[in-house]
């Protein structure tokens, strides 16, 4: 009913058209084809493209009627003063942006290229141009192949809304006919799935890039401005044969580098290189824990949730995009609880047109669960390489270490919380311990091995097992720990009452500084020449 703004346009043209021509009044015509454009609208939805094909709509067809010169700078620029005055917060809508860059692209970048062949083409090529960074900030990543799948897309909308409507009426009007024209439809629908499935398969099909600055978009854009100047210039004026082909490829040189540069800008990420970061995410009730080393390794400890439903899809995948990743070099679950997994489990179903993984390490095989295990199996079935990991194994990167405690074989240990994971991240001087969900005698034999093996080290972090349960994180583990920051991944308002005031007392008596998703959302704490930051 409704594909796009622009083809709200043509159904109100063409009924305008229709109108004149029966009434023989431009005025008629008008006010049929906008009472018809009108009710439409209102059929559909008032959505945000909606609103601003009815307002170029009827400066288009109010020219007409009024015998004046259609300006479509002017109805685009009215159409988002309607918007915003009807909907200001619209201004931090990714559909707004999305809606009226485009049109403005039809408007002002696509003249630049008229004449040259294959028109379609460089109608996708202006529309993207413009848009990139709107697609960046709100999607963090861009198809490039759209590029080329626009060249029929875009046509076969248009006989498919005109197929569509066309038999929809003559369907209820008892014409046999009409379901012929509804069949291309389908046809047209099966086709378009099964090119971007196609396209999806094609290697570089996504470029995820992360979620630039707004001074990357206004140099971007400063960039590109500066890059049409120029192919204006190209195709008003000639280049006079006494001037030199040398000059002429100077001259034409000049637009590329001007749009490289800015895609550059745009695209890359800043200030990255030998930070080691550390991102506790809002998981709700559950744990997520993002770290970025120091060259760019990409890891992923725990990830999931017990009251975010498809916490993979919804949170850690748009995060991890935002960030630029496109790829998790390793990721480390601690043990089978659903509420450290199950988002890993999005993650590896969605891994074709979401995240790749390239690793997953699980403790112990000795811990393992029958949830571990199923997890394990359905990695290898995804083509993922599966490793196990224990005390005095790791992984390095540059001054960067990423090193497990426990569990160890020959632990008398039960499988789930008490045999989770327990890692250690370092780098110079700093220190954090991520002790999963241990408890009970997974704690004590942990606090023993700090006490006897790690007391040279100073923690600065500790991320705090359980949620914050009142069984875990004991007097003797923190005397033996010390740590300056302790975080806490819980759900706001959670069934089980995380954090319990008992784990916060023992903290707060120490003196620790506290920091908790349900109370902060994520935590990020980056390490860089030095100095920790927690933000």
């Amino acid at each position: 009913m409704a594909i796009s703004g622009l083809h709200l346009s043509f159904i109100g043209i063409g009924a305008y058209r229709i109108f004149r021509r029966m009434t023989g009044s431009y005025t008629a015509g008008g006010i049929a084809g906008i009472l018809l454009l009108v009710l439409y609208v209102m059929m559909i939805g008032v959505t945000i493209s909606a609103v601003r094909a009815l307002v170029m709509f009827l400066f288009r067809v109010g020219a007409d009627m009024t015998g004046r010169h259609y300006d479509p700078p002017t109805a685009l620029a009215a159409a988002a003063a309607a918007v915003l005055l009807w909907r200001p917060l619209s201004l931090y809508d990714g559909g707004f942006w999305l809606s009226f860059g485009a049109v403005f692209a039809m408007i002002i970048v696509l003249p630049i290229f008229k004449g040259l062949p294959v028109q379609g083409f460089w109608a996708s090529v202006s529309i993207n141009l413009t848009i990139l960074p709107v697609m960046l900030f709100y999607f963090f990543e861009f198809p490039p192949y759209s590029l080329l799948l626009n060249l029929f897309v875009i046509p076969l909308m248009s006989a498919m809304l005109f197929l569509g409507l066309l038999g929809s009426a003559a369907y209820a009007a008892g014409i046999p006919i009409a379901v012929f024209g509804l069949r291309i439809c389908k046809v047209i629908l099966w086709l378009y799935e099964k090119c971007c499935e196609i396209g999806m398969g094609i290697p570089g099909a996504r470029m995820i890039a992360g979620k630039p600055r707004l001074w990357q978009i206004a140099a971007y854009y400063i960039l590109l401005a500066a890059a049409l100047v120029f192919l204006r210039r190209l195709r008003r004026k000639e280049i006079k044969k006494a001037s030199g082909m040398e000059t002429a490829g100077r001259i034409r040189i000049m637009p590329l580098l001007a749009l490289a540069a800015g895609i550059f800008i745009l695209t890359f990420r800043f200030g990255e290189e030998g930070r080691l970061s550390v991102t506790i995410l809002d998981v709700g009730q559950g744990d997520g824990i993002f770290i970025q080393g120091p060259a760019g390794g990409t890891y992923l400890i725990d990830g999931g949730s017990s009251d975010i439903k498809k916490v993979g899809q919804y949170r850690i995948e748009p995060f991890l995009k935002s960030r630029g990743v496109g790829r998790l070099d390793y990721v480390l679950i601690s043990h089978g609880d659903s509420d450290h997994m199950n988002g890993v489990k999005d993650l590896i179903e969605r891994r074709k047109i979401g995240i790749e993984i390239g690793t997953l390490v699980l403790p112990m095989q000795e811990a393992w669960d029958e949830a571990l295990c199923s997890l394990a199996d359905m990695a290898r079935q995804a083509g993922i390489q599966v490793a196990a990991i224990g005390p005095g194994q790791g992984i390095q990167e540059k001054e960067a270490a990423l090193s497990c405690i426990q569990p160890a074989k020959g632990d008398e240990i039960q499988p789930g919380n008490e045999a989770s994971m327990v890692l250690a991240l370092s780098s110079g001087e700093f220190d954090m311990l991520l002790s999963g969900d241990v408890e009970g005698k997974g704690e004590e034999l942990l606090t023993e091995r700090l006490t006897k093996t790690e007391q040279a080290r100073t923690w600065e972090v500790l991320k705090v097992a359980h949620h914050g349960s009142r069984n875990s994180t004991s007097e003797r583990f923190l005397q033996s720990v010390q740590p300056a920051f302790a975080i806490i991944s819980a759900g706001e308002q959670n069934r089980y009452e995380h954090p319990h005031q008992e784990t916060l007392v023992r903290l707060k008596e120490r003196g620790i500084k506290i920091y908790s998703t349900q109370d902060k959302g994520a935590v990020m704490i980056e390490v860089k020449d030095g100095k920790m930051t927690i933000y």
